[in-house]
């Protein structure tokens, strides 16, 4: 019988694993990903200011991104990523990428999502390359007003009859504010537990859909926002609050989601008023400043 020499077999196997390491893969292979980077998001006007006059409009605090790569055979989401973001894309060739501003409704890590009422940015025709990075700088959004209503709005510019009953708002004009030229501030007194108020005008929406308060605001006690309403045709208005804020450091916008406490709660009803409440268990001299109140739903 003829011995096999152990020594010449091990020794071939190793001279072909060495060479098909240094042996180029097929240019198609999606192995070695493409990169994308995001620096950030902003929010402007259309370019015939159909929005809005006033710059606190436009505030917003876009910190996630929802990526999709799109050619005619496929359709991919790669995911949401926090901004700025460096994405590996397992694609080669040219392809739309679709870059949708998200948010997280409720100020929650947990419920990033891509905001409905911004306009996406589409990157047309990019060669995606292995191992090469495409570099993105700020994009411009815009409210895609073919579906965006704006149900309510405050921006605390003009104050001639206070917005809020009772009135619990002062307009401030100093270097507390947010945007424009005034903002708004809610004082609760040491010897005060709470201080409640709600929209003076009611809000009308028909469409069962999202409903989203963005507001700006900057508060040293404990602040509640919901809804003041009915379930019924019938039936006797209630609050309810959806969301507690408390105590930050300085402005911070934040998007409040008020689609569920107005479908759980309130059974869609149409006609309501935002409600708004902040306590005082500390009993210091509380503090809450709001500015650039928009409440926006479907048209």
């Amino acid at each position: 019988m003829k011995k096999i020499n152990v020594l010449k077999v091990c020794s071939a196997i190793f001279g072909l694993l060495l060479a098909s390491s240094c042996t180029k893969g097929d240019p198609n292979d999606t192995t070695v990903p493409a990169y994308i980077e995001i620096s950030a998001f902003k929010v402007e006007n259309t370019s015939d200011n159909s929005v809005s006059n006033f710059e606190g409009c436009f505030t917003s605090n876009i910190n996630t991104v929802e990526i999709t790569v799109k050619n005619n055979v496929e359709n991919k989401l790669i995911g949401v990523f926090e901004l700025p973001c460096r994405v590996p894309i397992l694609r080669e060739g040219k392809y739309d990428i679709v870059l949708k501003p998200a948010i997280k409704l409720n100020g929650i890590s947990a419920t990033r999502s891509a905001y409905p009422f911004y306009s996406d940015v589409v990157l047309e025709d990019i060669n995606l390359v292995p191992d090469s990075t495409i570099k993105v700088d700020t994009q411009t959004v815009y409210y895609n007003t073919s579906y965006t209503r704006f149900v309510w709005q405050q921006y605390f510019e003009q104050f001639v009859t206070n917005p809020f009953s009772p009135d619990s708002i002062v307009k401030v004009t100093k270097d507390t504010v947010r945007s424009d030229n005034s903002s708004g501030v809610i004082y609760i007194r040491p010897d005060q537990k709470e201080l409640a108020f709600v929209s003076r005008d009611s809000c009308v929406v028909t469409t069962n859909d999202a409903l989203i308060l963005e507001m700006d605001y900057w508060t040293n006690v404990p602040f509640e926002i919901g809804l003041k309403a009915k379930n019924t045709s019938g039936g006797v208005e209630a609050t309810y609050y959806g969301i507690s804020l408390y105590p930050n450091e300085g402005w911070e916008k934040i998007y409040i989601q008020l689609g569920r406490l107005w479908s759980n709660t309130f059974r869609y009803y149409p006609t309501f008023k935002l409600a708004f409440r902040v306590s005082n268990s500390e009993g210091i001299e509380g503090k809450t400043y709001i500015d650039n109140l928009k409440l926006v739903a479907y048209k």
